[in-house]
């Protein structure tokens, strides 16, 4: 069973593969090779001797001016953008006659892949054709061997791992400086501090004037004798207080004088 399933599908296969040189061999008969392979390299005769100028201004140019619709009109554009990216790497034209060229098929019409010898490195050009052989768009793309592809692989790499090493190296860096902001914050806020318990102190520590002492007045007592008293209010009150204690009138006692005790009764109860 197993052996008859393998034969079916290596059978299925077969017919694939012949179906698809059937019909590659019937769309290969509507085009001459010859034909398509000259107009390739008359591409690339032509492009060499457009100069910059024009060739920029075929790419500057709107679409509507270049062909009927969009998608044309792009292709074109990209065509010569193509080749304007890769001139100076290629250098001169330099045509031989073991350049290969290669063709494909198909219902919308045939493409031909030219590897075209130029001063620096070869280039793989690429024409497309439609169903009548006539030029729709083509592509210029310099050939690199495989030591040359390896070292852009590598370099690439290099370049955006180191990129990305770079910045991360950046990002530590940034971080390891929020400490002296948080150091200088701290350092602020303790110089605040310091100030604002400093200034009481200060304020302490000048030296108070001492109050004036009183001017002696000609005819004023010393200590120990009797001061007359000159508030009048403060006589009145204790007036009123020792008539009050005597039952009697205010108008009949005359103050004369008011003397401080040395003795106090409180402080012998």
């Amino acid at each position: 069973m197993k052996k008859l399933i393998a034969v079916i599908c290596m059978f299925t296969c077969i017919l694939s593969l012949t179906a698809c040189t059937d019909t590659s061999s019937q769309y290969a008969s509507d085009y001459d090779e010859s034909t398509l392979r000259s107009s390739t390299e008359a591409i690339i005769d032509q492009l060499v001797d457009m100069d910059d100028d024009y060739l920029q201004s075929v790419v500057d140019m709107r679409n509507e001016e270049i062909a009927s619709d969009d998608e044309t009109a792009l292709a074109i554009k990209a065509s010569y953008q193509s080749w304007i990216d890769s001139k100076e790497e290629l250098g001169a034209y330099t045509p031989q006659d073991s350049d290969e060229c290669t063709f494909t098929y198909d219902e919308d019409g045939a493409t031909a892949k030219l590897t075209a010898t130029f001063e620096n490195r070869p280039a793989l050009v690429t024409a497309n054709f439609n169903y009548n052989s006539q030029l729709i768009s083509f592509s210029v793309e310099p050939v690199y061997t495989v030591w040359e592809n390896f070292t852009n692989a590598c370099l690439n790499t290099v370049i955006g791992m180191g990129t990305v090493f770079i910045v991360l190296i950046f990002i530590a860096f940034i971080i390891s400086l929020f400490k002296f902001i948080h150091k200088a914050e701290m350092r602020m806020a303790d110089r605040k501090f310091q100030k604002e318990q400093s200034q009481p102190a200060d304020v302490q520590d000048e030296p108070v004037a001492a109050p004036a002492a009183p001017a002696v007045q000609p005819g004023a007592l010393t200590a120990g004798e009797t001061e007359p008293m000159d508030d009048l209010e403060l006589v009145a009150v204790i007036t009123a207080a020792v008539a009050a204690s005597m039952n009697t009138s205010v108008d009949k006692l005359v103050v004369r004088s008011i003397k401080r005790r040395n003795t106090n009764k409180w402080q012998k109860a």
